[in-house]
């Protein structure tokens, strides 16, 4: 049976993407803990909406511009924890509702949720795949 999973190319580029994931987020959560960046993952998975919904509304590649986007905003966050008095928590709680409230409205003047935004957001590794 796994045999005959395993011989579809989409289900083994989704299952070395899925242990890819899983090896990064072990490597990184406890430095992250311990820096009391906890939430950031929560945070940037809320810009990550905001991009993906953006995208797809102009009709642009998702991962494309959604990648380095959370790049940019995770730097962001960390540069801003080092200069200003604003904790590590606070900045993640506001870059990810302001986010979160672009991603809404974008997809709400589009077309409305599409097949595509919703895989993203709620976690289809095959669309992650093939984006």
């Amino acid at each position: 049976m796994l045999e005959a999973i395993l011989n579809y190319p989409f289900m083994q580029r989704a299952l070395i993407v899925g242990l890819l994931i899983t090896l990064s987020s072990a490597v990184l959560g406890v430095s992250l803990v311990l820096k009391k960046y906890s939430m950031i993952g929560d945070g940037l998975s809320h810009v990550a909406f905001g991009a993906l919904s953006i995208a797809t509304a102009l009709n642009m590649a998702p991962m494309q511009v959604a990648v380095p986007v959370v790049i940019v905003t995770a730097f962001f966050l960390l540069r801003m924890n080092e200069k200003s008095k604003v904790g590590a928590s606070s900045a993640v709680a506001l870059i990810s509702t302001g986010s979160l409230a672009v991603g809404v409205i974008a997809v709400s003047l589009s077309k409305g949720m599409n097949a595509e935004v919703y895989n993203y957001m709620f976690g289809s590794i095959l669309a992650m795949s093939t984006g």
